[in-house]
C-alpha cells in the first residue's frame, strides 16, 4: 500500500506489471507459508486476536491464509491490480464471501473503502517490506510517522501490529543483499535475475533504493506470448522476459525503524524483534527481514 499525496501513476507496481508475475515472485505459496505461519499464528494465539486488518495485501496471500484459520480479516491496498487478484480469488471460493477487500491509504486509513469494527483491531499485520514503499513526503520522519500513528488509531488497547522491513543495515555495510535473499521467507523464485540497485545513502543512512534492472524470467508461463516480453540472456541461453525497471523503495535500519514505533506507541509498549520470523535463533544468524 502507497499513498494518496502520489499520484496513481507514480506509485510502485502502479502499471500492474508486478501483480501479472506476483505469483511468480512469490514462488509456491505453501512454501512461503511454511516459513512464518506457524510463528505469527502462534503471536496471535498468545493476544487471542480475532480481528485482523492486512493493511498491505497485495494479492491476498496472507489475508486468505488468516481467513482459512478462522479469523476475521479486512485487507486493503492501494495498488488496484493487486486489488483486482484477491477480489477475483474471493468470487472462485464460496466460503470467503464475507472477506472485505478495499482500497487503502496509509495516510488516510479511516477513508478506505472497508468497514473498520468501532472498536478497533485485535492486530494489524504489514510485512513482506511493504512500509519500505512509503516515502518521507514531509521530510523528518513526519510522513512515516502519520502512517504509523494511523495504524495505532486503529487498533483496540493492548492491540498490536506485526510490521517488518528488509536487513537494510547488512545492506548499507555490505552493499549487496544478505545471503539467500532470492530465497526469503516471503519471495522464492528461482526465475528473478540481472537485479541491480542504486543505493541512496544520506549521513550513512540508506534513503532510498532504486531497483533499477529486475528481470524475470517467464518461460512456460502465460505470459511468454505477451506483447511486451523480449528475449534476454540467462545463464547462456535467450528466454521470454519480463522487464521490471526503476522501482524504488525507502529503507529502514533496525535502529532508526524502532526508533519510530517507540516514539508512536510509547517506550513501555512491548517491543519483540522475530529475525525472519524465527525464535531463539542464534547471534550470528543474518535474516533477510526484520
Amino acid at each position: 500500500a502507497v499513498v494518496s499525496t502520489q499520484s496513481k501513476d507514480e506509485r510502485p507496481y502502479a502499471d500492474g506489471r508486478e501483480a501479472r508475475i506476483w505469483h511468480l515472485y512469490v514462488g509456491d505459496v505453501d512454501a512461503r507459508l511454511s516459513n512464518y505461519k506457524g510463528t505469527l499464528l502462534k503471536i496471535l494465539e498468545e493476544r487471542s486476536v480475532r480481528t485482523v486488518y492486512d493493511c498491505a495485501c497485495g494479492t491476498g496471500i496472507d489475508s486468505v491464509m488468516l481467513l482459512e484459520e478462522g479469523y476475521k480479516v479486512v485487507s486493503t491496498d492501494a495498488v488496484d491490480y493487486f486489488l483486482e487478484k484477491a477480489r477475483q480469488t474471493k468470487q472462485k471460493r464460496e466460503e470467503l464471501a464475507d472477506w472485505q477487500i478495499g482500497f487503502g491509504d496509509w495516510l488516510d486509513l479511516k477513508s478506505a473503502k472497508v468497514d473498520h469494527p468501532a472498536v478497533g483491531y485485535d492486530a494489524i499485520v504489514c510485512i513482506g517490506n511493504s512500509f519500505c514503499t512509503l516515502p518521507d513526503f514531509e521530510g523528518g520522519n513526519k510522513t512515516l510517522l502519520k502512517a504509523l500513528q494511523n495504524f495505532k488509531d486503529l487498533l483496540k488497547k493492548g492491540g498490536m501490529l506485526i510490521i517488518d522491513h528488509r536487513n537494510y543495515d547488512y545492506t548499507l555495510v555490505h552493499k549487496t543483499f544478505p545471503p539467500n535473499s532470492h530465497g526469503s521467507i516471503y519471495y522464492n523464485s528461482d526465475r528473478v535475475f540481472n537485479i541491480k540497485a542504486d543505493l541512496v545513502e544520506k549521513e550513512e543512512v540508506a534513503a532510498k533504493m532504486t531497483f533499477r534492472s529486475w528481470d524475470m524470467d517467464v518461460s512456460g508461463t502465460e505470459l511468454e506470448g505477451d506483447s511486451d516480453i523480449k528475449l534476454k540472456e540467462r545463464d547462456g541461453k535467450m528466454v521470454p522476459t519480463l522487464e521490471l525497471n526503476n522501482i524504488p523503495c525507502y529503507p529502514h535500519t533496525l535502529k532508526g525503524f524502532t526508533a519510530l514505533l517507540k516514539t508512536v506507541f510509547g517506550e513501555k509498549a512491548e517491543h519483540r524483534l522475530l529475525p525472519d520470523f524465527r525464535e531463539n535463533e542464534q547471534e550470528d544468524f543474518v535474516p533477510n527481514y526484520w
